[in-house]
Parts: structure tokens; sequence; C-alpha cells
């Protein structure tokens, strides 16, 4: 049969080369015109980018420019409710305005209604004082802070700024204000620096540059460009095309503050913005070219290597239409092969990927399932925290009214059978209070005091504690990282949850076995399979771990272990609050806790807490009890308290021990009390009460109003200490001897106990 395969020489357009080939053009010449297209808009895009960060950057320093004015309001506003100053003691806030701003460049001073100054602290008091320049026309009442314009100071005559606020001196209406030079306004450049090439201007309410990036010291007090002032009667913000002071063409971004009618200008040189755009409008061009020279060498290559096979192919085709016999030889091209090869292979792997896929969704699945019953666990327990610190928080203050009812009468009886009977009844309430604390704890409401502790030390300790606890019988293994962070928790909890696990261990033993406690350092990363806390965040972490080799824990057990009030001892054993307090540390410290079991193998109960970077306390030493029993004391206490049976028997128990006790239902009465001229020593509050204010807001306004009034707070409710740093803090319920010495301490931070007179013993 005559070969019927036709001769090739040239592509034809209806070939695979000259398809090939058309196919690169059609797709080269579209690229290019989207390269000039994109090209375009990465130019108009930088462009308006630019802009629109410039409008962003001057509404934000605008706020930034309020926030600079209204600080100085401010700490005008906390000069006012000087007493020296509303009662017309004029040389006295003479001195306090002066310490104020003693080492500063500001001045304060006070003026009456129609401008006549009548205090300023950059002149003696006595001397002559020159007429007041700052505000001399009327001031913009819309706006929330009175702000002068650029002016000179009648003083040192440099260029300066005020803000004022009103005041009542003896009952006439004046005002106080505080003036600074216009240097002050330049950290708000300094502060937040501008990119370079930008310009940044501050203007005040007529148009006067008051700071400015370039040559300050120049412009300060020159009047803005007539355009830049039209633009300003205009608009409160916007974008205008003008000219800089210095001639330059630029975009101008303004943006008028809101509360002082200060304005701030940013400036683009419209010469270094063009510059930008058509850079990167030439590199996006370049880019765009080289990728189209590569594509047509890459696809003339790649035509040149197809054609060929191809046109073995298509005689092979008309061969075997012929009727005619093929034989198995190689094409030349790989892929062809590889191909064949790989059907067979695709279907050997995706038989294979089958059994996989079945496999891992069999895992995710049962880890679903795993994650879902931890998940409903963890939410049963913070259900069951919160109702119980709630009725522990309850609780609280009946217990304080009882406790401190029972100190008194036992002070007040002389029946020795009375004090048996009274000292029966204080003890049950000790152990109720043990018991609300132990609620608390669980509902992660404990008011405790954090530190940072070094476990390193602080677990050899505990350990040496907790084998005389266990018996001889258990051996006892510690394992510590020698690197082990720190971390940041109750010390005192801490080490009752590590001898409650010591102790369920021994028991879980039968008095008989190895008991290992593990620290170790655990960097977790997202993704990272955690079977003992799988709801943990990623991070660096301390995981404490108790290990027995007791009969171990059904899964139903480990499903409840940390519920309170669940446990597997005989009735009268336990109280089920162990592991619900060890779990509760674990979460207030922002860890968790896990436990692992199987029958016959043992138990681990593993605590997760986060690594701590703060600086590790000394603890102190605490005042015998004893000593503290004995002790008598002087001083007016203010006692702020809203239950009244808290509050009169507190108050009677502390005047027993020699104390002078004022009392107030809320924060709102202490404060008019102190306002009205209470001499109070020391002021004892509870956190939580009716009211405008808290005990934490009674503690912020007195560190204004009266700083060297020590204050003390108590509370049986969950509130964090942090908010009130650095202030001493009773849980209720408290115990009036060490109240009292608290108060006492308070009093005099400074003395020892062996420093107290006779008197205060």
């Amino acid at each position: 049969m005559p070969d019927r395969t036709p001769t090739l020489t040239a592509p034809r357009a209806g070939s695979v080369s000259g398809k090939l080939r058309a196919m690169v053009w059609l797709i080269v010449l579209p690229t290019l015109l989207l390269s000039v297209i994109a090209g375009m808009a990465v130019f108009h895009t930088e462009r308006r980018a630019a802009v629109a960060a410039a409008t962003e950057t001057a509404e934000a320093l605008s706020l930034v420019t309020d926030r600079e004015l209204a600080v100085r309001t401010a700490l005008l506003q906390a000069l006012s409710v000087s007493p020296s100053l509303a009662e017309g003691r004029l040389a006295q806030f003479h001195k306090e305005a002066a310490r104020l701003v003693a080492g500063s460049p500001s001045t304060i001073v006070l003026t009456t209604q129609d401008g006549r100054q009548l205090l300023n602290t950059r002149v003696a008091w006595g001397q002559p004082l020159p007429p007041a320049e700052a505000f001399p026309g009327r001031v913009d009442t819309r706006r929330r802070l009175m702000v002068s314009n650029l002016h000179v100071s009648p003083v040192d005559r440099r260029p300066s700024f005020a803000v004022r606020v009103p005041v009542s001196v003896a009952g006439e209406a004046m005002f106080l204000g505080l003036g600074s030079p216009v240097g002050e306004m330049q950290q708000i450049f300094r502060q937040q620096p501008l990119p370079e090439g930008w310009l940044g201007v501050v203007l005040d309410g007529q148009g006067i540059v008051v700071a400015r990036t370039r040559e300050p010291e120049r412009r300060v007090g020159q009047r803005a460009s007539p355009d830049m002032l039209d633009a300003l009667a205009r608009a409160d913000r916007g974008v205008v095309d003008l000219r800089t002071l210095d001639g330059e063409p630029v975009f101008t971004a303004f943006s008028r503050a809101p509360d002082s009618g200060w304005v701030v200008l940013i400036g683009l040189s419209q010469a270094e913005l063009a510059k930008s755009a058509w850079a990167a409008f030439a590199m996006m061009l370049a880019l765009s070219l080289v990728f189209i020279v590569l594509a047509l060498v890459l696809a003339r290559r790649m035509s040149r290597a197809i054609a060929e096979p191809l046109r073995r192919l298509r005689k092979d085709a008309i061969r075997l239409g012929g009727g005619g016999t093929l034989e198995e030889v190689r094409s030349g091209i790989d892929e062809i092969d590889i191909v064949q090869r790989a059907l067979a292979v695709a279907s050997r792997e995706r038989a294979s990927s089958e059994q996989r896929l079945r496999e891992e969704v069999d895992a995710a699945v049962a880890q679903t399932r795993n994650a879902q019953q931890t998940v409903l666990r963890s939410q049963k327990l913070e259900a069951l925290g919160r109702l119980t610190g709630g009725i522990a928080h309850d609780f609280n203050n009946l217990l304080q009214t009882m406790t401190t009812g029972l100190q008194l009468a036992r002070r007040l009886s002389s029946d020795p059978r009375a004090d048996s009977a009274l000292e029966a009844c204080q003890r049950a309430t000790s152990r109720a209070a043990q018991l609300t604390r132990q609620l608390l704890a669980f509902g992660r409401q404990q008011v405790g005091h954090e530190t940072v502790i070094d476990l390193r030390r602080q677990l050899p300790e505990l350990m040496a504690l907790a084998s005389g606890a266990v018996g001889s019988a258990v051996e006892v293994a510690l394992a510590i990282d020698e690197t082990l962070w720190p971390v940041r928790t109750d010390p005192v909890q801490l080490e009752l949850a590590v001898l409650n696990l010591a102790l369920n261990a021994r028991d879980a033993m039968q008095g008989r076995g190895t008991l290992t406690v593990s620290a170790r350092n655990r960097v977790l990363a997202e993704g990272d399979p955690v079977g003992l806390a799988p709801e943990l965040q990623p991070g660096e972490y301390v995981a404490i771990a108790v290990r027995d080799t007791g009969d171990g824990m059904t899964q139903e057990q480990m499903e409840r272990a940390f519920e309170p009030f669940f446990t597997t001892k005989p009735v009268g054993q336990g109280t089920g609050l162990g592991l619900a307090q060890v779990y509760a540390l674990a979460r207030s410290a922002g860890g968790t806790a896990g436990i692992v079991s199987k029958i016959g193998l043992g138990t681990e109960v593993t605590l997760w807490l986060p690594r701590s970077h703060g600086r590790m306390e000394e603890a102190a030493s605490p005042v015998p009890a004893d000593r503290a029993a004995e002790r008598r004391h002087a001083g007016t206490v203010l006692l702020v308290e809203d239950e009244p049976s808290v509050r009169e028997l507190t108050a009677q128990a502390l005047e027993e021990r020699g104390f002078t006790v004022k009392t107030a239902p809320t924060a709102d009465h202490a404060l008019d009390q102190l306002r009205a001229g209470l001499a109070a020593d020391v002021v004892l509050t509870d956190i939580v009460m009716p009211g405008a204010r808290s005990g934490v807001d009674l503690v912020r306004t007195l560190k204004v109003l009266k700083p060297t009034l020590p204050v003390v707070l108590a509370s049986g409710h969950p509130v964090r200490i942090e908010e009130a740093p650095n202030v001493p803090l009773v849980p209720k319920p408290y115990d009036i001897d060490g109240l009292a010495a608290v108060l006492a301490e308070a009093m005099n931070p400074t003395r020892s106990p062996a420093d107290l007179t006779p008197g205060e013993r």
C-alpha cells in the first residue's frame, strides 16, 4: 500500500506548529496590552495610595493634637479641685502650681474674666504680673477644648500656646490656664515620624504655623498660604493642590481636630510622587516585557519539540487506519511513555489513597468526637464554677458577720462555758470559710495574691513536705528540667494543688507504690496534638505532672474527675473539691489541667501553666498571730461597707482594739465625709458596693484627692487585685486581729512590730 503521508515542509496555518505559534501570539499581544494597562493602573494606584495615606495620617495626627491639648486640659481640671484655689488662698495655690510645672517650660496662669492675671508660676508671688495675651478674642464655644491661638508669651517673649478651664475662686468665676512654648508641639512629629519626603504642619485656629517638620524655627508664626486658608474655610478635611511656603508644589491633605479646631497638614511633593509612580510603572512594564520575551522563546522551543513527535504519531495513525501493523517503539517523548505507565500506577495509588482517606476520616471523626467531649466537659465545669462561685460569695458575707460576732462575743464573755461553745462555733465557721475558699477557687473567683514562682526552688521544698504526708511506704521521685521556666500563679493555691494530687495518689495506691512528680518546659505550636489539654492555645507552658502506680480510673470517672463534690472515696473521707481546686488553679493562671488513666496502670494528672516573663518576688515574713492578737492600736479608720451587719460588727471589733472607727455605706458617702473634713488615718473599703463607685474606683479617686491616705481593700467577691496594684487586700471572711495588723501596717508602712509603742500593742 502506498504511503499516503503528505510531505511536510513549512508550517501551515492549520498545522499544530502554526496553531501553537498563533496561540502564543494571541496570548502575548493581550498580555502586552494588559501590561501597559496594569502599569498605568499601578501609576495611578501608587499616587492614590500615597494621597490616601497622607489623608489618614493627617486625620490621625489631628486626633493626636487634640490628645496633647486634652492632656494639658486634664492637668488643669485635676488642679482646679485644689482646696486652696477654691478657698482663694492664692499664695498656697501658687506653690502647688509651681511644684506641678517645676522642671518644665510650661506656665500656669490664673486670670479673671476680663483677662487680668492674678497668678503666674513664672513670676514670684507678690511680684507685678504682665497682662494676659493668650486669649485676646472670643473662644470658640463649639469646641470641647478651650485653646488659644499662637501668641507671644508676656514673660519670656517666646511663641506659645495655652489651654484653659473655668474655675471658681472664693465664689468668683475665673480661668485657670496652662501655657507652653510651641516647641512642645514638635513632639507630635517626633513621636509620629513621617515618611521621608513628607511635610507635616500644625496650624492653630487662625491658620498660623505652630509646628513643622522642616525648618520649624523659620516657619513657626507664619500664616498659611491664601489657597490653604480658602480650603480650610470651605471644609474641615480634604486634599488640595497648592504650593508650600517654600514654593514647592505639593498635594496637601488637611484635617481639622474636632475638639480644638487646630489643623494638621500633610504635604506630598508632586515631583517625588510622580517619580515614584513612574518608577513603579517602568518596573512593571519592564518585567512584563521580560516575561513576554521568555514566553515567546519557550513557546518556539516547545512547538519544535512537539511538532515532530506529532508527525510520527500522525503517520502511525494513518498506517493503523490503512490496516498496517504497529510495532512498539519509543516515541522519543518521555511524557507519552510516562502517561502510559502512570495510568496503571495511578490506579494502584488511587486504591491506596482511598484506603488512607478512610483511615484518616475515621481518625478525624474520633478526634472530633474527643474534642467535642472535652469542650462539653469544660463548659459543664465552667457552669458549675459560676454557680458555686456565686453561692460562695454570698456565704462569705454571712461568714464575715458570724466570724466578727463570735470574736466580739469571746472578748466580751466572762463565762468559761460560753467560751467553750463560742470556740466550737468559731471552729465551725473556720471550716465553712475553708470550704468557701475551695468553692471560690473552683469557680476561678478566689481573690488571691499571684506572683512569679521559681518552681526549681519551690517544688523540691514542697515534695519534702509531700513525702512526709504520703508516708514512708510510698517512694517519691522528682524530675525537673534544669532550665525550667517560671510561672505566675498563687503560690499557696499551687502548693495546695500539688499536695492534693499527692494525697490522692497515695489513696489510689493504698499507701504503697511510686509517686513521680515531673516539671517540663513545653512549647505548643499551631496544630500540635496535645491529648492531655486539647483546648490550650499555642505558646510556652510548664507541664507539672503527678503520676502514681495505683489501680487507675474508668473513663466515666476521668470525665467527672474535675467536677466539684465528685469523689470515689467512701462517705466522710473526702469533700470532692481537691481535683476541682487543681483544675481551677490551672484555668485561673491561663492554662488547664488534664488527666490520663488506665485500669491497672495508674493515673497521671498534668497542670499546664503558661510561662511567665515577669520578675520573681521574694515572699515577706508573716507577723506571728499571737503578737498580732495582743497588740493595741490607735488611729481613725474610715470603714466603707454596704452590708449593715458586717459594718456594725467590724466597727465594734476594731474599736475594741483601740481604733476610732467612722463608717460609710458606699464609696460616695465616704468621699463626702472626707471632703467635709474627716481626718482619717486609713480607709478600709469593700470592693463591690452599690452606687456609682466601687472600692477600686474609690482607691483611684483617693490617689488624686488624698495621695498620702492609705487604703486597704476587703472583698469576698471575685475581683482581680491587679485592678488596684500596690493596695493591700484582705479576703473575706477576715480575722479581726489580722485585719487590725494590716491597718496598722498601712498607717505605718516603714515600722516593724518591734518599733510600736506600748499604747499601740
